[in-house]
């Protein structure tokens, strides 16, 4: 193995397991130990109530995820190559955390002690590949980094449409589905754009217009007779349109034909989505 290859292994190994030992030993903690609620009372807001409930599962997702951002944080710092990302170190730990939020929710809907323990299991190692991943795709001249970003991306637009499926199947009100949407898909959207390198202000700006598109077309979907399946797909759809076209001009490639090309494909998964009604 060559000297660029064990400097690039032994800190994120030896940390990325200390990491995953301590995520899922506090979880397993939280399934024993039984934490009282605290309830803020409704407020009525357009005939919506609102309401606050902090109890043992909102500090289980809180816990697990600041977990997982802290310790990617670490992990990242120690790559060799870290002067030459691409982006700053903050944005690398968007898709780990986004991964964390999805475990803690699937095993706070764990009922029994089987799907517990298998939610468990594959929330270890949804999150160990997700930092795994991040770390290989920090920079740029990484021989690693095509296969890890390209599977990060990938990883990004599934993790949306999951997430995206569970906001719309709560059955709340666009009040409080959009605000959900606004903050996910614009998480995404910026973790996707960041990997063109261009300045993090043009990719906050472009991130934060695809989010606000993408909570609007939520607003939207909303009041259309469809499944949460199907809503969750065109979501995905627009996220993945906008954020290519973003993409392509950020670089300075975008051309009418490549604009083109993202309105025939949206178009052909429109009229597939409901074609299928999934």
């Amino acid at each position: 193995m060559s000297d660029y290859s064990q400097e690039r292994l032994q800190p994120e190994w030896g940390k990325l397991s200390i990491l995953l030992a301590i995520t899922l030993l506090s979880i397993a903690l939280f399934r024993f130990v039984e934490l009282p609620g605290l309830n803020w009372g409704d407020v009525q807001v357009f005939g919506s109530p609102l309401g606050f409930n902090f109890d043992g599962s909102t500090l289980l997702t809180l816990l697990v995820v600041g977990l997982v951002a802290t310790g990617t944080l670490s992990i990242v710092q120690d790559h060799p190559q870290r002067e030459n990302r691409e982006r700053p170190l903050l944005l690398a730990l968007i898709t780990p955390s986004t991964g964390a939020l999805l475990v803690s929710i699937f095993l706070v809907q764990a009922t029994t002690w089987p799907i517990w323990l298998a939610a468990l299991a594959l929330g270890g190692l949804t999150i160990g590949l997700l930092v795994h991943l991040s770390y290989q795709a920090l920079s740029p001249q990484s021989p690693t980094y095509p296969g890890a970003r390209t599977l990060l991306n990938i990883v990004n637009y599934l993790m949306g449409f999951v997430l995206f499926s569970l906001s719309l199947g709560q059955q709340e009100r666009a009040l409080v589905t959009a605000p959900a949407i606004l903050i996910l898909s614009g998480l995404l959207a910026i973790e996707l754009l960041s990997a063109t390198g261009a300045p993090t202000g043009q990719v906050l700006l472009y991130g934060g217009t695809i989010a606000l598109l993408e909570s609007e077309l939520a607003w939207v979907l909303g009041y259309w007779p469809i499944s949460t399946w199907t809503a969750a797909t065109m979501l995905t759809l627009g996220l993945y349109i906008w954020t290519g076209i973003g993409y392509q001009h950020l670089l300075g490639r975008l051309t009418q034909r490549i604009i083109l090309e993202f309105a025939i494909i949206g178009l052909l998964m429109f009229v597939l989505v409901l074609w299928i009604r999934p």
